[in-house]
C-alpha cells in the first residue's frame, strides 16, 4: 500500500520491491500473450476469452503497483466510520466477501459453459484465471489469520507472491500452448 505519514492511500508505487516488479512484468507478459491468442484466434468464444483474459492481466498488472484495493478500502472504512457502522464492520467484510465468492463461483460456471469445446490450451488459462479469482478473494478477505498466512515465506519468497504468480504462470503457459499449435 503506498501510504504517507498520516497512513491513508496516496497514489505511487505500491510494490517497489523486486517480487513486486517481478510480479507486474509477470501481468504484462500475461497481457502481451493473451493479446496475441485473441488477435490469432478465428473462434468468436475463444477471441472473447483471450481479449477478456488480457484486459484483465492489464488491470491487475497496473493495480499491482497502484494498490487500488487499499484505496476501495480506505473509502469503504471512512464510509462506515461516517455513518456510524464501525463496530458492524467484521459483518459488512463477510458480506463483501461472501458476494465476491459467489462472484468468483458464478464466473466459474460461466467459464465452464463456454471454455467446455474449446482449445485446451484456453481451458488451462481459464483454469488460471479462476485461481487468479479465488487468489483475490482470499487476499479480500484480508482478515488477520489470512494476512498471517499469506505472509509466510518460502525459501525467502512470500506464500502470498507465489499463489499470485503460480496463478498467472498458468495462464501464461495456456496463452504459449495456444499460440504454439498454431493459432
Amino acid at each position: 500500500m503506498v501510504t504517507a505519514v498520516d497512513g491513508r492511500w496516496h497514489p505511487g508505487i505500491g510494490d517497489p520491491n523486486t517480487t513486486g516488479w517481478i510480479t507486474v512484468v509477470a501481468y504484462l507478459l500475461a497481457f502481451w500473450l493473451c493479446a496475441r491468442c485473441a488477435r490469432r484466434s478465428s473462434n468468436g468464444g475463444e477471441q472473447r476469452f483471450w481479449t477478456l483474459t488480457a484486459l484483465v492481466m492489464l488491470l491487475l498488472g497496473v493495480n499491482k503497483q497502484l494498490d487500488l484495493q487499499s484505496w476501495f478500502t480506505q473509502i469503504a472504512r471512512d464510509v462506515v466510520l461516517a455513518r456510524g457502522w464501525y463496530e458492524h464492520r467484521r459483518m459488512f467484510q463477510a458480506l463483501f466477501i461472501f458476494w465476491l465468492g459467489i462472484g468468483v463461483l458464478g464466473v466459474k460456471v460461466w467459464l465452464g459453459a463456454r471454455l467446455v469445446n474449446l482449445h485446451h490450451a484456453t481451458r488451462v488459462a481459464g483454469m488460471g484465471l479462476l485461481l487468479l479469482g479465488a487468489f483475490v478473494v482470499l487476499r479480500a478477505a484480508s482478515f488477520h489469520h489470512v494476512d498471517a498466512m499469506l505472509n509466510l515465506n518460502f525459501s525467502q519468497i512470500r506464500i502470498n507472491a507465489l499463489l499470485e504468480l503460480g496463478a498467472i504462470a498458468v495462464i501464461v503457459y495456456g496463452a504459449w500452448s495456444y499460440l504454439r499449435s498454431g493459432h
